[in-house]
């Protein structure tokens, strides 16, 4: 006869009240940290910083410079009103944007409506690693070989920066350039495009050689306005070097020997560095910092895991040279993370100029 277990005595299951307590305490702090970092990237923080120039002129003294990085088509509110709200109160004299300002479609949107918050202040800007190209030598359906978004943020009023911008201030001047210009032979970069806009004017018309002949205009008249402003420029003015990509001790060692070159095929002298694209490390660990840099960054080539802070974001020096490394807005894709900022809230800097020693 078949035998069958009674299940009135079978054997009670045991229960794990302490391993379901932590799975929902866990799933619990998950969703309270979820929320929490949500609520913390879509507003913005406002830093004050302010960096010692040696020999800087009285006239510029606290002069004051807001400084926006990395904003990757990022909307802060529909019209960038919570980033207008974070400056309700600041005072700055210009706004310096260190390029990705677009989103990953090239879309200029959140740029544009950027630029229209501040429609007394003069806005200068260069591009990122991640943006379309700024120049372009092939046909695009403009008479210009600016890219659409560069022409859109000009007509709101912003000044892309390609060639040394100056900024009279009282009795001193004041010099925006774009970081690649203090490495540039013009002697050297002039002769090239000669010869290659000969060449083009040799080969027959078309959509695509008349695209790159306005391309070498455009390069040729930049470097004409380079030079110009290498003629003017004194030992004893102030420059601001902006840059996408923060420079590391062997591209500062040579920008310091290129500018203290006899050579005057050279821009000289750099007073300060403005720079972003490592978004704060995007990721950040409470008492830790920064999880990771992009492996440009030249931090490692594990891709600079867990870098010192002042290598990622605030400021440094380096030879003298003081550089700022935006927080920035967004994130990147250089970086090898989940597209989130993680303990990382969004900011903005005002830097305020000083002749004083600062601690």
């Amino acid at each position: 006869m078949k035998r069958y277990r009674d299940p009135l005595f079978a054997p009670e299951k045991r229960k794990h009240p302490v391993l379901i307590f932590c799975l929902l305490l866990f799933v619990l702090l998950f969703s309270v940290t979820l929320i929490f970092n949500h609520i913390n990237n879509s507003r913005v923080n406002l830093i004050q910083q302010r960096v010692t120039i040696t020999n800087l002129p009285s006239s510029l003294e606290n002069y004051r410079i807001l400084h926006i990085s990395d904003l990757h088509g990022l909307f802060f509110g529909a019209h960038q009103e919570r980033i207008a709200a974070t400056l309700d109160s600041a005072r700055y004299h210009i706004v310096c944007i260190t390029g990705d300002v677009t989103d990953e479609n090239g879309n200029p949107d959140a740029l544009l409506a950027l630029i229209d918050l501040f429609p007394d202040t003069p806005v200068y800007f260069i591009t990122g690693d991640e943006d379309p190209d700024p120049i372009l030598a092939v046909p695009h359906g403009s008479e210009s070989p600016k890219a659409d978004y560069i022409l859109q943020a000009e007509a709101r009023g912003a000044i892309y920066l390609d060639s040394p911008q100056k900024i009279t201030v009282g009795k001193s001047t004041l010099w925006l350039c774009p970081e690649w210009i203090y490495s540039l032979d013009l002697n050297v970069s002039e002769s090239a495009l000669q010869k290659r806009y000969a060449e083009l004017k040799e080969e027959a018309p078309s959509p695509e050689r008349d695209a790159a002949l306005l391309a070498v205009e455009y390069q040729l008249d930049q470097m004409d306005r380079i030079r110009d402003a290498r003629r003017e420029i004194l030992e004893t003015d102030t420059h601001i070097a902006l840059t996408h990509h923060p420079l590391q001790m062997s591209a500062m060692e040579n920008l310091n020997e290129w500018t203290a070159s006899d050579n005057e095929s050279y821009v000289r002298s750099v007073s300060l560095v403005l720079a972003g694209h490592y978004v704060g490390g995007q990721w950040r660990l409470p008492w830790f910092g920064a999880l990771r840099a992009p492996v440009s960054s030249g931090l490692g080539n594990a891709g600079g895991w867990l870098p010192e802070d002042e290598k990622v974001m605030g400021l440094s020096s380096f030879l003298g040279i003081p550089q700022y490394i935006s927080p920035g807005l967004g994130t990147s894709r250089a970086i090898d993370l989940p597209g989130i900022r993680l303990f990382n809230t969004p900011a903005v800097t005002v830097l305020t100029l000083t002749g004083k020693l600062t601690y």
